[in-house]
């Protein structure tokens, strides 16, 4: 199935469907549920639409893509999905034995009643075909920006990771310095790939309902330092600064791997949505029971129409369209702090940019902080 747009700047997620072509596997599907799910005939005539409705799915120059059945009479009707949908061409026909129990007393001598209720059957028909098509498009287009995103994503490292190993495999470096440095950067380009790969897992897993999380009192200042100081380097790269106002001796019960993904995700869209020399404040405090964790950003913000869809897989805004990614790291931070039983949200700060705010319960201070095992994220 290929779906292409017209290029159109002012409303590029809204424009008409100009291209459109089907084969077989794509327009199977929508039809088998149609027909195994979709009340379409009378109850007297039983549940069983697929043995008395016969449906037939043609191109626009009447090639078949599709027949549910070769069982087909003459008392069929035809409807055009229409342009958007490339012209395909819709026939339904019902099964001679079911033709007659349609009309009270029997088949009449006019076929105008039975050619009325086959007409209303196939606009029912043609409209939940709409619809279970008009998905199936969404779902496609959002899997390929997905597999485009996570493609640009893993060329980017790959490619550093290549380049300055050869450097050093040659002997091209010049000075020790110069050494330290490629080695950093091979060190830091490792971790993005790693966080990529945890980042798809962890949706995948997710999209089956197989994510959980083992929750454990843990020091979340400790973790949280962690974090950051892993994440520095990479943030450097991009010019960007990170500012800790993190309460010391901070616990909650929470999942340490779980904890330092989110962290990690949020870190990132911070960077990656927020201009260069930016800087980031990342905070955590003890509030009524609750560990309170932001990350603060400098970039354009939220606007708060878009607050609630942010959250979901694959969403962007359309000025963030041209920024890489792969659309799951907002989803993944949803999920597992909804696992924690906590609450995220976006606040806008008074100096512009976003605050992403992650609550959990159970939040204390330690009495004796040095009583307290350091709990270490691995980064």
């Amino acid at each position: 199935m290929l779906v292409w747009r017209v290029p159109d700047p002012q409303t590029p997620q809204s424009a008409p469907i100009i291209g459109f072509v089907a084969d077989l596997s794509f327009i199977k599907g929508p039809f088998e549920r149609i027909l195994a799910q979709s009340p379409l005939l009378p109850p007297s005539l039983g549940n069983d639409t697929r043995r008395l409705v016969s449906v037939r799915v043609l191109d626009m120059n009447r090639r078949e893509i599709y027949a549910s059945n070769s069982e087909w009479s003459s008392y069929a009707s035809e409807r055009v999905l229409g342009a958007e949908l490339g012209n395909l061409r819709l026939d339904v026909a019902l099964h001679p034995t079911a033709a007659g129990t349609l009309i009270i007393g029997g088949l009449p001598r006019s076929r105008l009643p039975l050619l009325a209720g086959l007409t209303v059957l196939t606009a029912a028909l043609v409209l939940i075909a709409i619809v279970q098509l008009r998905r199936e498009h969404e779902l496609a287009r959002l899997r390929a920006d997905f597999i485009s995103g996570v493609s640009h994503e893993l060329r980017t490292p790959l490619a550093q990771i290549r380049m300055f190993g050869e450097t050093l495999l040659l002997g091209r470096v010049r000075s020790p310095a110069e050494q330290e440095r490629s080695l950093a950067i091979i060190v830091q380009e490792s971790r993005r790939l790693t966080h990529l790969i945890e980042n798809v897992l962890q949706f995948s897993r997710a999209d089956r309902g197989a994510s959980s999380v083992s929750l454990a009192a843990a020091r979340v200042d400790t973790l949280l330092n962690d974090i950051v100081d892993g994440f520095t380097p990479l943030a450097h790269s991009r010019r960007v600064s990170i500012v800790r106002r993190i309460e010391g001796g901070l616990t909650a019960p929470i999942d340490a791997e779980a904890f330092r993904q989110i962290m990690l995700n949020l870190l990132d869209n911070a960077v990656k949505y927020g201009p260069q020399g930016q800087t980031i404040t990342v905070s955590a405090q003890c509030n009524h029971d609750v560990a309170r964790i932001a990350v603060e950003d400098e970039g354009p913000g939220v606007p708060p129409e878009h607050i609630d869809r942010i959250w979901q897989p694959f969403y962007r805004l359309t000025r963030d369209t041209a920024v890489g990614g792969t659309g799951i790291g907002l989803a993944i931070v949803k999920k597992l702090v909804e696992l924690h039983q906590g609450r995220v949200s976006i606040e806008p700060r008074e100096s512009g940019g976003a605050r992403f705010v992650v609550e959990f319960a159970g939040g204390s201070i330690a009495p004796d902080v040095s009583e307290w095992p350091s709990a270490v994220a691995k980064v």
